[in-house]
C-alpha cells in the first residue's frame, strides 16, 4: 500500500485551481479545542485561496477528530476553501506531521498552525500582501498568547516576549540563520510565519525521520533559515533569484494559548508523555551532527547550537522536578540521560 493510501482520508479535494496558501495543521489530542480553530479561518475578513490541511497524527480521539472535521468540511466546502484531512497510522511526532502536510501542499506559501490555537482576523491577508509586496521567502508577523486557568502569569509574558520578537525589515541569505541563532533577533516559531513551498519542501529534505514532539519549531526552522542561508535557486513565479529573504512586520498574525498541547506543563503520571518531552533531545542531536559534517556553516553557529540545546536540557531538568509525578522520578531521570547523553548533557 502507498504512502498516499496510508495516511490519507480526504475531504473537498476535487480538481481545483492552485490555493495561494496551505496551512498546515497538525493535530494530536486536542479535538476538542479545533473547532475554534476552524472558526478562525472561516471568519478571515478577506479570505483567500487556502487549503487547510490537518494531519491526525495517531490521536487517541481520532473518531471525534473525523467526526469534527466532516461537519467543518461542508462549511469550508460552501466558502470555497478546500479542507484535506490526512491520517498517520500512529504517532510520529510533531514534525513528522508536519512534513506529511508540507509534502501534501499545493499553494504556493506554507503557513503553520496548531489546532489549540487561533488566527486574527485578516492574518492570513496580512502574511500573503506582505510576502507578494516584498517578494520575501520568509514573511515573519508577531504572536499574541493567553493562558489557561491557572497559568502563571509571568510564564505567559515571558512567552508573549518571544512571540513578539519580530526582526523589523529585511534580512538575506546568511543573515537570515546568523541573526536567529547568534543574536536571537527574531524567535523561531513557525506559527506566525509564511514560507514560500518550495524553501521548506527542499528543507524538509534536510532532515531525516525523526520523533520529535518538543522544539520541534527548533528543528524545523534552523533548517528553513539554513536552506534560505545556502540556496539561492528558490523558485519565484518561474523565475530564479539571487537570495533567500526574511521579511519582518509587526502585524499581529497568531493567537497562541499556552498550556493547552503537547508542550503544556501539566502533571506528568506516565513514561510515554515524558518521552514526549525528552524527544528534544532529537533536535540537537540531528543539527550538532549537520554541523560537524558541514563545518563550513560556522562554528560559531555550532556553539550557539550547543549553548541553546543546554538551555533546553536544563528546561528539561526543572520539568522533571516540578511535573512529573514523585513515583515515576528515578525512571523518570534515567530516561532523560539516556535520550540527552553526549556533549550537551555531559
Amino acid at each position: 500500500m502507498s504512502f498516499k493510501e496510508r495516511c490519507a482520508v480526504r475531504f473537498g479535494r476535487a480538481a481545483r485551481q492552485k490555493p495561494l496558501i496551505s496551512l498546515c495543521v497538525p493535530v494530536y489530542g486536542t479535538e476538542g479545542l479545533i473547532g475554534r480553530f476552524f472558526e478562525s479561518v472561516l471568519q478571515q475578513t478577506e479570505p483567500l485561496s487556502v487549503e487547510t490541511i490537518i494531519v491526525n497524527d495517531g490521536s487517541p480521539g481520532a473518531k471525534e477528530l473525523q467526526r469534527i472535521v466532516k461537519i467543518y468540511a461542508k462549511r469550508f466546502k460552501e466558502r470555497g476553501l478546500p479542507l484535506v484531512f490526512l491520517e498517520h497510522g500512529k504517532n510520529l511526532g510533531t514534525l513528522e506531521a508536519r512534513r506529511t502536510a508540507v509534502n501534501a501542499a499545493s499553494g504556493e506559501y506554507i503557513a503553520f498552525a496548531d489546532p489549540d490555537d487561533e488566527l486574527p482576523p485578516n492574518a492570513l491577508r496580512i502574511l500573503y500582501e506582505a510576502a507578494s509586496a516584498s517578494s520575501a521567502d520568509i514573511v515573519h508577523g508577531a504572536g499574541t498568547v493567553c493562558g489557561m486557568e491557572d497559568e502563571p502569569d509571568a510564564r505567559i509574558a515571558a512567552f508573549a516576549r518571544k512571540a513578539q520578537n519580530v526582526y523589523e525589515g529585511v534580512l538575506a541569505g546568511g543573515e537570515i540563520l546568523r541573526k536567529f541563532i547568534l543574536e536571537s533577533a527574531y524567535n523561531g516559531f513557525v506559527w506566525g510565519k509564511l514560507f514560500r513551498t518550495a524553501l521548506v519542501q527542499k528543507a524538509y529534505g534536510e532532515i531525516p525521520f525523526t520523533y520529535c514532539t518538543m522544539a520541534e519549531d527548533m528543528l524545523l526552522y534552523f533548517f528553513i533559515a539554513l536552506t534560505a542561508s545556502k540556496f539561492a535557486d528558490v523558485p519565484a513565479d518561474g523565475h530564479t533569484r539571487n537570495a533567500c529573504t526574511y521579511f519582518g512586520i509587526r502585524d499581529t498574525v497568531y493567537n497562541y494559548r499556552i498550556n493547552t498541547g503537547i508542550s503544556s506543563r501539566r502533571k506528568i503520571t506516565d513514561l510515554a508523555s515524558w518521552q514526549k518531552v525528552c524527544s528534544a533531545s532529537s533536535v540537537f542531536t540531528i543539527i550538532l551532527s549537520y554541523l560537524d559534517e558541514h563545518p563550513d556553516v560556522g562554528s560559531d553557529i555550532r556553539e550557539a547550537v550547543k549553548a541553546l540545546g543546554r538551555a533546553y536540557y536544563a528546561d528539561n531538568l526543572k520539568q522533571l522536578e516540578v511535573c512529573v509525578a514523585p513515583a515515576l522520578q528515578a525512571q523518570a531521570r534515567a530516561m532523560l540521560e539516556e535520550w540527552w547523553g553526549g556533549e550537551i548533557a555531559g
